[in-house]
């Protein structure tokens, strides 16, 4: 489900909710919203249990599942913090137990609110992990990542907006960029911007104030870490690949895009010595142009055997791989950057 069909079902909810993605801020913020629509102010305190990690069991859960509500039709049990990537098989099977339960106690509304962090969803819709496969046969999963360019940008300004701040539309661009794409990192910035803002009497932010108040944070994306190799960076190389294992990205997919690289990167360089210039020989190989000057870069003053060696050792990873197990298979993966680095950096 996403986060508009979900929106949309808040006039009538029933059953469980995954609350799963990248952005944690979203899932705080949805949270909200179901409370909105499920509580009405009065036994609150009776009709909303919240249980986080240290207090979770099956059984506390099945508890607050089955106790019945206050004077009101429905109440609203959230859990809260469990790291789900932790679960023995046994534990996730006590767990489904205790969601079979739901459809016995309909007055119930659960949210189960799993952190970024806490929980590895897979590759979706086409790879998911055996976990997400196992909650979603009991609960409807809604995906809450981070918001498409025009939703952010509509959001930071409303956020302004409520601050009494006049901020230029044209900004939010820098800000995402300063900042990060992280609605909690934004909406803890624009507090910060808006509170100078507010105790200086300033009429608008500017992009100096940005520059000059905001945190500066680095993100990742899918190119890091083959931009960081193509580079020579030796200490981003390694900071990358590491939090690309710490979310779950699959060993696989991280060895094709660095295959990939490299293959290209020989091909380029052996045009480029017969002679070839940029456009032909992205006509040639159908590597877009831009692309190809970056390679082009890559390849100034580099010993042309060396591209020849790393497809040689991506070709020998590959194969490595395809017969490794599943908890060996990032052990391969870092064996060959480690020797792409010793080659190149």
């Amino acid at each position: 489900m996403t986060e508009a069909e979900f929106r949309a079902e808040l006039k009538d909810l029933k059953g469980g909710y995954l609350f799963i993605g990248s952005e944690d801020y979203l899932k705080y913020s949805y949270s909200k919203e179901v409370q909105k629509a499920i509580l009405d102010g009065s036994f609150d305190e009776f009709n909303h249990l919240v249980l986080y990690a240290e207090e979770y069991t099956p059984y506390a859960l099945s508890d607050a599942i089955s106790s019945l509500p206050v004077m009101a039709e429905k109440k609203l049990v959230e859990l809260r913090g469990v790291n789900f990537n932790s679960f023995k098989k046994e534990d996730l099977t006590k767990l489904e137990g205790v969601l079979d339960t739901l459809s016995d106690n309909e007055h119930t509304i659960l949210i189960i609110r799993a952190d970024s962090d806490y929980f590895n969803a897979g590759r979706l819709p086409k790879a998911p992990s055996d976990l997400y496969k196992s909650l979603t046969k009991h609960l409807v999963p809604v995906i809450l990542d981070f918001p498409a360019p025009a939703r952010l940008k509509s959001w930071i300004l409303r956020h302004f907006s409520q601050h009494n701040v006049n901020f230029d539309a044209n900004l939010c661009d820098k800000l995402v960029e300063v900042c990060g794409h992280d609605m909690w990192a934004l909406s803890n910035e624009i507090t910060k911007l808006c509170a100078y803002a507010n105790g200086t009497d300033k009429a608008e932010i500017t992009g100096a104030d940005i520059d000059n108040i905001c945190c500066k944070t680095t993100e990742y994306d899918d190119f890091q870490l083959t931009n960081a190799l193509l580079e020579r960076n030796r200490s981003l190389v390694f900071e990358t690949l590491y939090r690309q294992k710490s979310s779950f990205e699959p060993a696989p997919t991280i060895l094709a895009s660095v295959m990939r690289m490299y293959t290209e990167l020989f091909l380029v360089q052996r045009l480029y010595s017969q002679g070839q210039g940029k456009a032909q020989i992205a006509s040639a190989t159908g590597i877009h142009e831009f692309k190809v000057g970056m390679y082009l870069r890559a390849i100034n003053g580099v010993n042309p055997k060396k591209f020849a060696r790393a497809v040689e050792l991506c070709a020998e990873a590959d194969v490595k791989y395809k017969s490794a197990s599943n908890t060996s298979a990032y052990l391969v993966l870092e064996r060959l950057i480690s020797a792409l680095c010793v080659l190149f950096c």
